[in-house]
């Protein structure tokens, strides 16, 4: 799906998971994940990676510990395996948006505009009052050329639903060189 892979062997991120005879232990996952969302918070990404694998290890099917270590491979620069943790994340909750939109941003990281802006578009059905996945849906769609009166319209949802002043700026900036 995407290339320029990391240097190291994917099998040096692996994590291990339960035998056939253990029973996930989802407590122990959530706790793990939580604290590894203060590590990310932090910065410390290593520490992250670490808590986020074991939470894995005691609960392969946690989709939020995929969609987490999604973010922090993405941090890192380690794309494919970033795409990788967040599409198991999307299956494993398809009914959340973050796993979609995080995936968007690593395709479009990488340029493939139209694929980002479909899991865009799934993550914006999923909450289409989220100001973050409207302004990555619409910034998609600016870079990709996309029609004047899509990008008008959703600029305009962007506008009156964003409070980060600086997409707020963006958002009226490039609607007011639409037209809008």
């Amino acid at each position: 799906m995407l290339s320029g892979c990391a240097s190291r062997s994917p099998s040096a991120y692996r994590y291990a998971t339960p035998g056939e005879n253990q029973l996930a232990d989802t407590e122990t996952a959530k706790h793990l994940n939580d604290l590894a969302a203060y590590a990310i918070e932090a910065g410390d990404l290593e520490v992250a990676e670490d808590l986020l694998k074991e939470a894995l290890t005691a609960d392969v099917g946690f989709g939020p510990a995929h969609n987490n270590l999604g973010k922090v491979y993405l941090e890192q620069g380690k794309l494919y395996l970033a795409a990788w943790e967040f599409e198991y994340a999307s299956k494993l909750m398809p009914y959340r948006p973050e796993p979609r939109n995080n995936l968007g941003l690593v395709l479009e990281s990488v340029r493939k505009l139209d694929e980002a802006i479909s899991q865009y578009e799934a993550a914006h059905r999923l909450a289409p009052d989220h100001p973050e996945l409207i302004g990555n849906l619409v910034r998609a769609k600016i870079r990709r050329g996309d029609e004047k009166s899509v990008v008008r319209e959703l600029l305009r949802d962007l506008v009156l639903k964003e409070d980060r002043p600086d997409w707020q700026a963006w958002a009226e900036r490039e609607l007011a060189m639409r037209g809008g």
